[in-house]
C-alpha cells in the first residue's frame, strides 16, 4: 500500500476520536429531559393529527405530507417513518437518530477542513465542534430543528469543494441537491445558502467565474431544484407562502439578535430555559448511576460553569486576522467572516427570528471554521516554529478550550440529573404518559401548550387527546393542565376555569403529576356541574 494511502486510513481512523467523544456526551445527556413539544412536531403526520401538514399531495388513497410548516418541510418525518413504525416510541426512538447525525456532522467537518484547511486545522475545528455544548444539546433535543440543517450544509460544502479541487461533477450535482433538501427541510436555510454564495463570490471571484459554465450552471440548478422540489411545489401552490410568511423585518431586534449571539456562542442560553440556573434554589436529587456521581465530583471540583472560553478565542482569532493576511489562511478567514455576517444579518432582521439558540446555531460550523484556521495558522508562525514551540502552545490551547467546554456541558449534565429539566423539558411527560394510558379509553382533553404531542407519540398514538377550544364541552372529558409554576402560556388554567365557569361547571383535581424530583407539573382533572 502507498505511503499517502497509509497516512489517509490512519487519519481517517483518528478522525473518529470526535465523532465518538460527541456521541458518548450525546448518549449521557438524551435521558435528561422529557420530550418536548417543538421536538416532536415532525410526527404530526406519522400519527395523523389534525392540522399535521399545510400542504400535502394524494398518492395511492393516502396524504403525503410535503411542508408542515410555511417554512418548515417534512423531510424529518419521511426519514423518521420506517423508524416510528418499526419500534416503540421512546426518548430513544426521538433522539437516538439525530444523536447519529450529529455525529456523522463532526466527521464530515474533519474531511471538510481537512481538504480545505489541513490536518491541524481539522483537528482543530473538530475538536471544537465536538465539544461544543450547544452543538450537542441544540443537536439532540433538536427543536429547531437543526440536525439535518447542520449535516447538509457540512456535506454541501464539502462535496462543492471536491468539485472545485477535481472538477468531479457528481459532486458538483450532490452538493446543491443537499442545498436543495436542506431548503425543504427549513426554508430559514437560505439564511446560511445566501452568506455561502456571498463569501464565496468575495473572496474567491476567478475560481467561481471560471466554474459557472452552462453545463455546470445547469447542473447544480437542476440539483438544488430536485432537492427543494417540495418546497417550490408548495409556493407555486400557495402563491410564495413561505415568502409572503417568513420575510418581516425589524431593524429594532439587532442588539437584543446580538446579545442571542454572544450567549449561543459561549453557551449561556439555556440556563433558564432548558436548565436550572445554578443558583436557583431546589433540592437536588442524590447521584444515581456512575455518571451521576462523577459529574457530581467534577462539578464540586471546578465549581459553577456559567459558559465556556469560545468568546475569547473567537475574539482573539479575529484579532489574529491581520497578521495572518499573506498567508494561505487569509481567504478561509475572510469567508467565513463575510458568510456569517450575511447570514447572521438576516436572521437579526426577520421578526421574530435570532433570538434562540436554535436560530443562531444556524451558523454553526462556520465559527468553529474560522477559530480553527486562525489558532492553526498561527501556529505556524516562523519564531514558534522554530523552536516547535507552535505545536506545544496550540495543544495547549485546545486542551484548555475543549476543556472549558466539557465542563460547562457537565455543568448542564448535573443540572439536568439532580433538579431536573425546565418548564416544556420536564420528564414528568414520561410519568403522564403511563398515568393516562393506564385509563380506560379517556378522551383526553389539554389546554395548555406542551403537552399534547408528548402524550401522542409516546401512547404511540392511542390515546384519543385534543387541544382545548371554544368548542370543547366541559363534561365527558378528561382533562389535564399545567401547575401554575410549568405553565407553557400564562393564565391558560386561569382561562380554562373561567370559561367553565360561566358554562356552569367547576374543576376537580383527580390528580397532580410529579416530575421525578417531586415537584408537581401536570394536573389531571375534570369539571362537575355546579351546585346552584
Amino acid at each position: 500500500m502507498p505511503a499517502f494511502v497509509r497516512r489517509r486510513s490512519r487519519s481517517a481512523r483518528l478522525a473518529a476520536i470526535f465523532p465518538l467523544l460527541y456521541l458518548a456526551l450525546g448518549l449521557a445527556v438524551i435521558p435528561q429531559a422529557g420530550l418536548q413539544d417543538d421536538e416532536l412536531l415532525f410526527t404530526a403526520p406519522f400519527f395523523h393529527l389534525p392540522g399535521a401538514a399545510v400542504f400535502s399531495v394524494r398518492l395511492f388513497h393516502a396524504h403525503l405530507p410535503l411542508m408542515l410548516l410555511t417554512y418548515l418541510g417534512a423531510l424529518k418525518s419521511w426519514l423518521y417513518f420506517p423508524i416510528l413504525a418499526s419500534f416503540p416510541p421512546t426518548y430513544l426512538t426521538i433522539r437516538l437518530p439525530v444523536l447519529a447525525t450529529g455525529s456523522l456532522t463532526v466527521w464530515l467537518f474533519f474531511r471538510l477542513l481537512e481538504r480545505t484547511n489541513g490536518r491541524t486545522a481539522a483537528w482543530v475545528g473538530s475538536l471544537l465542534l465536538a465539544t461544543d455544548t450547544i452543538f450537542l444539546f441544540t443537536t439532540c433535543f433538536d427543536w429547531g430543528p437543526v440536525a439535518l440543517q447542520h449535516l447538509l450544509a457540512v456535506a454541501a460544502m464539502t462535496l462543492v469543494v471536491k468539485f472545485a479541487q477535481e472538477g468531479t461533477r457528481w459532486a458538483l450535482a450532490g452538493g446543491f441537491f443537499c442545498i436543495g433538501l436542506a431548503c425543504w427541510d427549513k426554508a430559514l436555510f437560505i439564511w446560511l445558502f445566501s452568506g455561502l454564495i456571498a463569501g464565496a463570490i468575495a473572496i474567491f471571484p476567478r475560481e467561481v467565474w471560471t466554474r459557472c459554465t452552462p453545463k455546470n450552471v445547469g447542473v447544480a440548478a437542476a440539483a438544488l431544484c430536485v432537492g427543494a422540489l417540495p418546497l417550490l411545489a408548495y409556493n407555486a401552490a400557495s402563491n410564495l407562502a413561505t415568502l409572503r410568511a417568513n420575510t418581516s423585518f425589524d431593524l429594532g431586534q439587532i442588539p437584543s439578535r446580538l446579545h442571542a449571539l454572544r450567549i449561543t456562542w459561549d453557551g449561556e442560553i439555556l440556563w433558564g430555559y432548558m436548565v436550572h440556573a445554578p443558583w436557583s434554589p431546589g433540592t437536588p436529587l442524590e447521584s444515581g448511576s456512575v455518571v451521576d456521581r462523577a459529574s457530581a465530583d467534577v462539578h464540586k471540583l471546578a465549581g459553577f460553569r456559567y459558559h465556556n472560553a469560545l468568546e475569547p478565542a473567537f475574539w482573539a482569532a479575529l484579532a489574529m486576522a491581520p497578521f495572518l493576511w499573506f498567508t494561505r489562511a487569509r481567504k478561509t478567514l475572510l469567508f467565513c467572516l463575510i458568510a456569517m455576517a450575511v447570514a447572521w444579518f438576516q436572521m437579526a432582521i426577520t421578526k421574530g427570528a435570532g433570538d434562540g439558540a436554535h436560530h443562531v446555531v444556524l451558523l454553526w460550523p462556520l465559527p468553529h471554521w474560522f477559530v480553527a484556521v486562525a489558532l492553526s495558522e498561527a501556529s505556524r508562525w516562523k519564531r514558534l516554529y522554530r523552536y516547535q514551540a507552535g505545536a506545544v502552545l496550540l495543544g495547549a490551547v485546545m486542551l484548555f478550550l475543549a476543556g472549558e467546554s466539557l465542563l460547562l456541558t457537565n455543568e448542564y449534565f448535573y443540572q439536568l440529573s439532580h433538579f431536573g429539566a425546565l418548564g416544556g423539558w420536564s420528564d414528568a411527560i414520561y410519568r403522564l404518559s403511563d398515568e393516562v394510558s393506564r385509563m380506560s379509553s379517556p378522551r383526553v382533553v389539554v389546554d395548555d401548550w406542551g403537552i399534547l404531542n408528548g402524550l401522542v407519540v409516546l401512547s404511540g398514538g392511542k390515546i384519543d387527546v385534543a387541544l382545548a377550544n371554544d368548542h370543547t364541552p366541559f363534561a365527558g372529558r378528561v382533562w389535564i393542565g399545567h401547575t401554575p409554576e410549568f405553565e407553557q402560556q400564562p393564565g391558560a388554567s386561569r382561562r380554562t376555569i373561567e370559561a367553565a365557569r360561566s358554562a356552569g361547571f367547576e374543576k376537580r383535581v383527580t390528580e397532580a403529576v410529579p416530575d421525578r424530583n417531586g415537584r408537581p407539573v401536570f394536573e389531571i382533572f375534570h369539571f362537575v356541574r355546579a351546585a346552584n
